[in-house]
This record gives C-alpha cells, structure tokens and sequence, in this order.
C-alpha cells in the first residue's frame, strides 16, 4: 500500500456519476471479469482506432498495459491466481481507470443508459474506490487486496486449492456439458447456459 504525497486525484474520479458509488466494490468475481473483460475490448478495437488515427501507437500500448496490471490484480484477488498488483503499477492503473471512466461517461451521454452499460459503470466505480484508497492510504478501510492475501495464504498453508481451481472443479456447465477452464475467462456458446460464473458469447 501506498501512501501517496498527491493531493487531488483525477478528475473524473470526482464526478458524481461515479463518485459516490460503492454498490459493487464487494463483487469481486464481476470486477475481475470485467477487468478481463476491458483488455480484450482495448485487444480488439485498437488495432482499428490506431489504423484510423483515432488512438497513438504510444496511448494503446499503454492503456493495454495498464489494464493487463488492472485484470491481473482483481484475478489474484477474486480468485488467488497469479500475482497481485504493486505500486510500481500504480500510476499507470490510475490513469487507465481515470480514461476508461471517462469513455464511459461519454457513452452513456450519448448512447444513454440501459443495464449492461449501468452495471458496467457499477464496476469501474468500484475499480476506482479500491484503487482510490490504494492512492490515498484510508486508515477506515482495510483495502481488499489485504484481506484477499489472508484468505489466499490460509488456502496454501492448509493445502487447499485456490479460489479460482475450487470454482473451476465445481463449474459443470448444465447447458454446454462442459467445464469451465477459467471461471474469469470461459465464454459458453449457449445462450441458455445457467452458470452463473460461466462467461457468455453473443448469439
């Protein structure tokens, strides 16, 4: 944990349509697939926006890295894989979560709003209110990453699999037949699939 000299954070942090919005910071499985969920999109899309001259070379490059540090952090917190964020990254993770916010606001006042987009500004909020008392040490808020790190340990020291290889050993897909590979990451092809955990492919 940092304990940062700076005194203001990014602006769109302080904007009302996400400042106050602490509805999902406890959803952690939905954060890291969200996380997860933004690096394919920028993988996607990029390549594009940078051919038409919408996006530098430079920006996308540092926007993906950034949200691969953002994806790999709330996997080892939601799920005890892999390795934690530190605050080397820390930067870098702020200025993506301040341009993702900021994309969002603009989508939904232009697109307007309906559930998908609403649940997915539920979910960068609550990136940003981890990362914003990450930013600033909040001596009230015991930060997530501390007590994912208690919960992960006593899975080791008890010899017990992780989170994310307990789900996978449960996730039996009673639509598709099949076992989710990565409870974060498996895309099912069935639009009738009833795991909850299992992500879905568009029709």
């Amino acid at each position: 944990m940092a304990d940062w000299t700076k005194s203001s954070l990014p602006s769109a942090w302080t904007d009302p349509s996400v400042d106050e919005d602490a509805s999902a910071i406890h959803d952690y499985d939905d954060i890291a697939r969200e996380a997860r969920a933004a690096c394919a999109r920028r993988r996607a899309s990029y390549p594009d926006l940078i051919k038409s001259g919408r996006l530098s070379v430079a920006d996308a490059r540092a926007d993906l890295d950034a949200w691969q540090h953002i994806a790999r952090d709330w996997r080892w917190i939601a799920f005890g894989e892999g390795e934690p964020g530190t605050v080397v990254t820390l930067v870098r993770r702020v200025a993506a979560l301040d341009t993702a916010i900021g994309r969002w606001l603009e989508m939904v006042g232009e697109a307007g709003m309906n559930p998908q987009a609403y649940r997915q500004g539920q979910l960068l909020a609550a990136m940003r209110w981890w990362a914003e008392r990450e930013y600033r040490r909040d001596p009230d808020v015991h930060h997530v990453r501390e007590t994912a790190a208690v919960a992960h340990h006593w899975r080791r020291e008890n010899g017990h699999p992780t989170r994310g290889e307990m789900l996978t050993v449960r996730a039996l897909c009673p639509a598709c037949e099949r076992r989710a590979s990565d409870p974060a990451t498996t895309a099912c092809t069935r639009t009738d699939c009833g795991l909850a955990h299992h992500e879905r492919k568009a029709a």
